[in-house]
């Protein structure tokens, strides 16, 4: 916050966001007018749903981009010694970088909630999802920064500690759904062809909320999605064969344990890591 590049990335995220958002409501505004359009009180979700996606976008790839060089940078420029024998201690050093780091990913996620509030002046988004999905955010931009952070503290090189904490965002965000969909498909036929009883169709439900609370995007789709169809905030009901009826958790809370879990284990794992080097 001391340079310039700061308020400079600030300014443009800001800008590119506003810009997404006119397009988005121009263009659902142009829809309105004709007689098969859609109706407006969509153009709500729309921005809602773009501010997410941008917020999302930051804090899976912008977020650990500052903390990935935080130890392996210190190597290279070959600081790391002399910054070790300072009084600082491994859990010191680790937490000094990961706030650092979070405290402008933070501001990041902060100065677009009053962009993301048009949704209210638009009609469509209740308080409670503005809310939700900005602790979604936090706790994921903390997990991310964490697994940046354990992976510049492995890595001997900047670049190979960005491979690694890149492709591991790519992997959670992508490529876990791309695995459940090649499953979906390979296992549709088999399972075609078998009759599953009421308990298989809850065991198979529960296991597809646990996969959507491993995944940002899918955690915020999915428990918009029973909000909105389900009315339920943390539980909702699905009767199986008529007579079983039983209870679900939405995914944002199992979504909240789950990565909470993660980042304490990562930040344990960093300390430790610095530790050992330190120890050598």
């Amino acid at each position: 916050m001391r340079g310039r590049r700061a308020f400079v990335v600030l300014t443009a995220y800001l800008v590119a966001m506003s810009v997404f958002i006119t397009i988005i409501y121009a263009a659902y505004a142009s829809a309105t007018g004709g007689p098969y359009g859609p109706d407006s009180r969509q153009a709500g979700k729309a921005v809602f749903a773009g501010v997410l996606t941008v917020q999302g976008f930051m804090v899976i790839f912008v977020g650990p981009s500052f903390t990935v060089g935080a130890i392996s940078g210190e190597k290279e420029r070959q600081t790391y010694d002399l910054l070790r024998t300072t009084l600082l201690s491994a859990r010191t050093l680790v937490t000094g970088k990961l706030i650092s780091a979070l405290s402008y990913v933070f501001l990041l996620i902060i100065v677009s909630i009053p962009l993301q509030s048009i949704a209210f002046l638009l009609g469509g988004v209740a308080v409670v999802e503005l809310v939700l999905s900005q602790v979604i955010m936090l706790l994921a931009a903390v997990t991310f920064a964490l697994w940046g952070l354990y992976c510049s503290s492995v890595m001997r090189s900047t670049q190979a500690a960005s491979v690694a904490t890149f492709a591991g965002a790519l992997f959670m965000v992508a490529g876990i759904p791309i695995l459940v969909l090649l499953f979906g498909l390979f296992s549709s036929p088999i399972m075609a062809g078998m009759s599953v009883s009421w308990v298989g169709e809850a065991i198979l439900m529960y296991l597809g909320i646990l996969l959507a609370a491993t995944n940002l995007p899918a955690t915020l789709l999915v428990s918009e999605v029973i909000l909105l169809e389900e009315d339920g905030l943390f539980f909702f009901q699905n009767t199986f064969s008529g007579s079983h009826t039983l209870w679900f958790p939405s995914p944002w809370p199992v979504f909240l344990l789950l990565y909470t879990l993660l980042a304490v284990l990562l930040y344990w794992l960093s300390v430790r890591r610095v530790r050992r080097i330190a120890e050598k």
